[in-house]
């Protein structure tokens, strides 16, 4: 990923990279760093397509768990100020690992006036 791209910095490559530990091995206050770049890119996405429910799956997801998310509701907290985004919510994806795919072909579906 590029400079300033999500992925460059929260994928885990970039944290692993970054912090020189296994992703399974993260500080407190990195976890947090990673829910704040999280909740800034939510809240930038809430924003602009008017959503007000995130969902958010993945390894990092799951190995930084509530710390990551609270720290991404607060900085959505603060960053989505819009009328129509203040009160979005991010959450953990509860479906296993594929989950992002597998979302993104059901609304494929769905927009194909196929049954999901």
């Amino acid at each position: 990923g590029a400079r300033g791209c999500l992925e460059a910095e929260v994928s885990v490559g970039a944290i692993e990279s970054s912090t020189g530990r296994p992703l399974t091995e993260p500080s407190y206050e990195h976890m947090q760093y990673v829910g704040l770049l999280v909740g800034r890119a939510a809240a930038s996405i809430a924003n602009l397509l008017d959503l007000r429910l995130i969902v958010c799956g993945g390894r990092v997801a799951r190995e930084y768990a509530s710390t990551m998310f609270l720290a991404a509701q607060a900085e959505l907290d603060s960053s989505c100020r819009l009328a129509f985004s203040r009160g979005t919510v991010i959450v953990s994806a509860k479906a296993p690992q594929p989950s992002g795919i597998v979302g993104a072909a059901a609304v494929g579906w769905r927009g194909l006036g196929e049954g999901v």
